[in-house]
């Protein structure tokens, strides 16, 4: 027998097939909800900390006029705010569809319910503090 009868996929094909499948999995998997709102958690913790220990460190180091001359580093600690604002919202709507589809193991949801009520109120302490517009 020969090979005229078989189809055979050139190497430059299969590494096609093989990076299409790829993509479409990590699109799939970027595009779930559920793992949309355990991503919005990391990063809401990520960034809290972050927040804080920058901001910290500024005022620290930058002596009393930091808040009045806003070196780039206090304008960086500035701008998170928001982006925690953002984060906690994306956070609790994770856990509500959480709860209502229920994504994961009780233990997890329990565990995402809490940073979202920990993420809420640390972005309703950082708008009463005037860090975020109201």
């Amino acid at each position: 027998m020969t090979d005229q009868h078989c189809p055979r996929q050139t190497e430059q094909q299969q590494n096609r097939d093989a990076t299409s499948g790829f993509v479409h999995g990590i699109t799939r998997r970027v595009t779930s909800p559920s793992w949309l709102g355990r991503a919005a958690g990391v990063g809401l913790c990520s960034v809290s900390i972050g927040f804080v220990v920058l901001f910290v460190f500024v005022l620290e180091t930058g002596g009393d006029l930091t808040l009045i001359t806003r070196p780039l580093p206090m304008q960086i600690a500035l701008a998170l705010p928001p982006v925690i604002a953002v984060l906690a919202a994306g956070t609790a709507v994770g856990a509500i569809l959480a709860w209502w589809h229920s994504y994961w193991s009780l233990r997890i949801r329990l565990h995402q319910t809490v940073l979202a009520v920990l993420g809420v109120g640390f972005s309703w302490q950082l708008a009463t503090l005037g860090f975020l517009p109201v």
